[in-house]
């Protein structure tokens, strides 16, 4: 990411993210990234990771930093269509965020930041009916 895309972004975040829900770290190292604290709507604070590594021309990964389970109590720690997770690294949750085909280099971190707490908003729903992820989302043809 150049120096105007981090601009960019941060001003993005500073207008989006008020309370200062994100950090950048180690930019300019192969291993630039952001976290990002999630609040949802039951209280819950999730941290996000999103390597920058790529970013923007690549489609970054995005991870809960810790291992969450179904409401079974099964790791989430593979690929999963109805959850919509890919394969984990480090022991934390990945989160599929956008697909390869939908992926531009105008996507902003924000806009992932709202995709990815989306998705814990649907995790939670999950955690109390059972149903899946998908189950909430409005696929178009």
């Amino acid at each position: 990411m150049n120096a105007q895309r981090y601009q960019a972004e941060l001003t993005i975040l500073r207008r989006k993210l008020t309370n200062n829900l994100y950090k950048f770290m180690d930019l300019d190292t192969p291993s630039a990234h952001v976290v990002m604290a999630a609040r949802t709507n039951r209280g819950n604070i999730y941290t996000l990771y999103i390597p920058l590594d790529g970013f923007p021309q690549n489609l970054p990964k995005v991870f809960v930093t810790k291992m969450l389970h179904d409401k079974n109590g099964v790791p989430l720690d593979g690929p999963s269509a109805a959850m919509h997770t890919l394969p984990s690294e480090n022991g934390w949750t990945r989160l599929c965020h956008y697909g390869f085909s939908s992926w531009t280099a105008n996507v902003s971190l924000y806009k992932i930041y709202v995709k990815c707490r989306l998705w814990l908003e649907m995790y939670e729903l999950h955690l109390q009916t059972g149903n899946p992820i998908d189950y909430y989302l409005n696929h178009q043809a």
